[in-house]
């Protein structure tokens, strides 16, 4: 039967992968049932399963318990007989060099126990790991099997060095999760072993256990689902499971992630990647990727936990690892080495780097690996100072602190090697001394390290040097003197510096020819989770709580869209810091902080909504259009556009890149375009004054773009309002009557939801509705209207011809609706003075007055204050008139008090009926 090459996956069509035929081994693939080729290898599941392999392979492992606990018992019988020797003799003698050189049989016995104890941890850490490591990643080597047409036949023929048992590679714990699940498919009957049954037997296993456990995964409801899955949706067929096509391409794609990892064995972090990873292994949707997007998993969000159990591995094992890396590093203090100088100042002004990255106080460098090639490439070749540049908050000090663990474990260039880094306190160098005596102490410092010529100096915020003077004419800047030294090429340098310190201190200046920039960048999102996740366990220990994944990748994730005046990750460290004090405050101790507690302390920051929606709000965003209305008369369309708008931003289906929303109110003076926009504030943001208002007929001058964004050290009014607010309705008025240049800054805003300010910062604008009100084409509009014109032929007339008198097509283009606003009729404005009056015995109730107007009387106020050409306009002013002044006189002469009600009648007279007395 021909075979095909998949991916570099053969599988064979005689036995559909499975390795058996008719309960037989499979004649064309040997039991094999899939191959993947790597490079110039062949890689194949080579472990059987069957009742009498697994018996075999528990009988083993029962037998190694039993030599191991008679060997654990020997080993430790040698010292509690020393102990009870000692204790005979009142441990006069027993730590003493004389007892121990003379030889007895009981101290041989001891021995031979300490050896055997030696010897018991040489085995049990043979037995926990694998017989063979994972193979070698080689970056250039080709593959020798570049035919998509090879098969079986030619497979059998190559050496056997070729051909590669990646069971071998496997862990103990990652073996007994593949029996487990064997067990689990035979306990239901099924044929095969698949994918779920790995799934089900998992949370048997502790790092498994730890990694659904951290991902918020619940053992019960998984135990329910695939339990259920089981029972209805395989067909039970008696006899011995055998391992399923997908189940070997799963365990291929285990042994390639730990090969792409270049981690030496396969462990159950490998099998829970390579579950997650249905298109890795050529698996089409199936029941284990149903269950995790159940759970709202993916495999990115895997791969992050997969490496949060690593780091928290690698920082238990640092001590270790560390301490036998640097085993010829100096073990105390400075300068102990033979060939070392005495550096006494620099002692006085620094601490050692190395020394503390060789007793692991420092947390993983993650994510930088491009900016250490870069600052190695610099060292090695131009002998210039290495400056990190970057905002606060990115992480240059960490960087620093990830050179002094390369620099212990070796893993630098050569010209690095058996050297220290020193980091030099600028604070204290300047500390209690004036400028002539800082530079001497500079001096002091850079003649010891070049004498020793085994110091790496770090020099944190070098800008910190600039502006310091001796004072005379012809003395020089103390970063001047740092300059002129360095240039001499006898030591090497690594400094940090912010943004702001670059511009100010280094760029066109002396520093700037002594030193080479690498840039530090803000950490990519995935590279911000992993730091989260190194820094977590300070953070639990210290507030007795757990952070599940799910807080973590939201203090990433949300900080980074919400948060624009901070860098990933401090910000985001911070943020996780406040969750686990607010759980531990409101929850108590050991309680786990969850996604909804990171987006809740972020809210309170931001004043953003970020958490689920209550049932509360859904109802208010359910019936949002009621809710405007109940203050809007009529505008339909209008009320539409905005509510369904606002839905769709609170359901997190809207663009992330652009504003929530972006409208342009189109109509006459008067007819509700600016009172929309105050509703919208109120109803949504729960506040009116929630708005950013912008009178653009004040923007008619080009000059006046840098009143909006600043000039110079110079804030703008509308960036620097949008950076302390960042949720917010702007509105702008009159854009008809603003400058084509101001007018084009909006571009931007509409179409990414940003704009830079004079400073350079990035204002974010998305999480803004941006209303703009126009009276361009009032006058077609309300000619169009009394015509009987349908609203939508008026709105295909403007945007088409009338608007393009006034604005850029492109600019229109960038609104999310156009909305044409219609003239009112007197109807329209019975309505609205209605809602006026109602506004009157609102304020009136809180003072114990009652206050209600005939309909007459507000058909007569309608009437007295409508005007076609303003609208609404004119009736706000006809109330204060006709009701605010006379109420006002008559509260005042006493005429009306608590419990009275007053009553406006026809002729705008307001008769008053006195309460009753008590």
């Amino acid at each position: 039967m021909s075979e095909k090459l998949d991916n570099n996956f053969l599988v064979c069509q005689e036995c559909d992968g499975a390795g058996y035929t008719d309960g037989l081994l499979c004649n064309t693939c040997r039991g094999l049932g899939v191959v993947y080729f790597l490079e110039d290898k062949v890689l194949y599941w080579g472990q059987f399963y069957d009742p009498v392999n697994n018996a075999y392979e528990k009988g083993i492992r029962k037998v190694r318990l039993i030599i191991n606990a008679v060997l654990a018992l020997f080993g430790i019988s040698g010292f509690i007989v020393m102990a009870y020797i000692g204790y005979l003799d009142n441990f006069s003698s027993f730590f003493t060099l004389k007892y121990w050189s003379t030889p007895s049989f009981e101290k041989m016995y001891f021995w031979l126990t300490l050896l055997v104890d030696l010897y018991l941890y040489y085995r049990l850490d043979q037995e926990s790991s694998a017989k063979y490591n994972v193979l070698a990643k080689h970056f250039h080597k080709k593959s020798e099997f570049p035919n998509p047409s090879l098969d079986w036949q030619e497979v059998w023929k190559l050496k056997k060095s070729k051909l590669v048992d990646i069971s071998k590679s496997f862990t103990v714990e990652s073996k007994k999760a593949l029996q487990a699940s064997w067990e689990l498919a035979g306990h239901f009957e099924h044929h095969e072993i698949l994918r779920v049954h790995l799934l089900g037997v998992l949370f048997q296993f502790n790092k498994s256990a730890i990694i659904l456990g951290r991902l918020g995964v619940s053992f019960d409801k998984l135990k329910k689902k695939i339990s259920r899955y089981l029972s209805k949706h395989i067909i039970a067929r008696p006899g011995n499971p055998i391992l399923s096509e997908e189940m070997h391409r799963l365990l291929i794609v285990a042994y390639l992630e730990a090969y792409e990892g270049h981690w030496p064995k396969v462990d159950l972090a490998e099998i829970v990647l390579a579950l997650a990873s249905p298109e890795k292994t050529e698996v089409e949707k199936d029941d284990v990727e149903e269950l995790l997007i159940d759970f709202g998993l993916n495999y990115q969000q895997v791969k992050n936990v997969v490496a949060w159990v690593r780091i928290q591995d690698q920082l238990r094992k640092n001590w270790q690892r560390y301490q036998g890396k640097a085993r010829y590093k100096p073990k105390s203090g400075m300068d102990r080495a033979m060939t070392a100088i005495a550096t006494p100042m620099l002692d006085r002004f620094s601490e050692d780097l190395t020394l503390q990255a060789k007793y692991g106080q420092f947390f993983p460098c993650i994510g930088r690996e491009k900016e250490f090639e870069q600052m190695f490439r610099i060292i090695e070749g131009s002998r210039q100072g290495v400056l990190l540049v970057g905002n606060q908050g990115v992480g240059r000090t960490t960087i620093l602190q990830g050179l002094a663990q390369k620099m212990v474990a070796e893993d630098v260039p050569e010209i690095l090697q058996d050297k220290r880094l020193v980091s030099l306190n600028i604070s204290s160098l300047l500390a209690g001394a004036d400028a002539a005596a800082a530079e001497q102490r500079l001096m002091l410092i850079i003649n010891e390290a070049m004498r020793a010529r085994n110091i790496v100096l770090a020099v944190e915020n070098l800008h910190n040097l600039h502006g310091i003077t001796a004072g005379g004419e012809q003395s020089l800047d103390l970063s001047e003197v740092f300059a002129q030294l360095l240039s001499k090429h006898l030591f090497h340098v690594v400094a940090t510096t912010t943004g702001d310190g670059y511009l100010g201190a280094v760029e066109n200046k002396s520093l700037d020819s002594a030193f080479q920039t690498v840039k530090v960048e803000e950490l990519e999102l995935n590279d911000a989770i992993q730091v989260l996740e190194a820094k977590s366990g300070p953070m639990e220990y210290q507030n007795h709580v757990y952070f599940s994944y799910s807080a973590i990748e939201k203090a990433a994730i949300l900080s980074s869209r919400y948060i624009h005046d901070r860098y990933l990750p401090e910000k985001a460290i911070e943020i996780l810091e406040q969750s686990a004090i607010k759980v531990k405050k409101e929850r108590g101790e050991n309680k786990v902080v969850g996604g909804e507690d990171v987006a809740a302390v972020i809210s309170n920051l931001t004043s953003i909504p970020l958490t689920q929606v209550t049932q509360k709000e859904s109802e208010k965003l359910l019936n949002l259009e009621d809710r405007i209305h109940e203050r809007m008369i009529d505008q339909v369309e209008a009320v539409n556009i905005v509510a369904t708008s606002l839905r769709r931003a609170r359901a997190e289906l809207r663009e992330g890149k652009r504003p929530i929303a972006s409208m342009l109110f189109l109509g006459p003076t008067g007819v509700g375009k600016t009172e929309l926009a105050k509703t919208v504030a109120e109803v949504y943001f729960s506040n009116e004054n929630a708005m950013i208002r912008t009178d653009m007929s004040e923007y008619q001058e080009r000059s006046s773009i840098d009143r909006l964004i600043g000039s110079g050290s110079n804030t703008g009014i509308l960036t620097e309002a949008v950076r302390k607010n960042p949720f917010a309705l702007l509105l702008f008025d009159e854009v008809e009557k603003a400058h084509p240049d101001v007018l084009n800054l909006f571009l931007q805003v509409l179409d990414d939801g940003r704009l830079t300010d004079a400073q350079g910062r990035t204002i974010d604008f998305t999480n803004t509705i941006i209303i703009m009100t126009s009276n361009a084409g009032a006058q077609y509009i309300q000619d169009e209207i009394n015509k009987g014109t349908s609203v939508e032929e008026i709105k295909e007339v403007l945007i088409n011809e009338k608007l393009k008198e006034h604005y850029r097509p492109e600019f229109l283009n960038r609104f999310d609706g156009v909305v044409v606003f219609k003239p009112l009729s007197m109807m329209d404005v019975i309505q609205i003075a209605k809602l006026m009056v109602n506004k009157i015995t609102k304020r009136l109730k809180e003072k114990g007055i009652e206050f209600t107007a005939t309909e007459a009387a507000i058909a007569e106020l309608a009437e007295a204050g409508f005007d076609p050409k303003f609208g609404a306009r004119p009736l706000r002013r006809a109330i204060q008139e006709k009701i605010d002044d006379s109420l006002a006189k008559k509260i005042l002469a006493g005429e009306v008090g608590r419990r009275d009600k007053v009553i406006l009648e026809v002729g705008n007279t307001l008769r008053v009926e006195k309460g009753k007395e008590i």
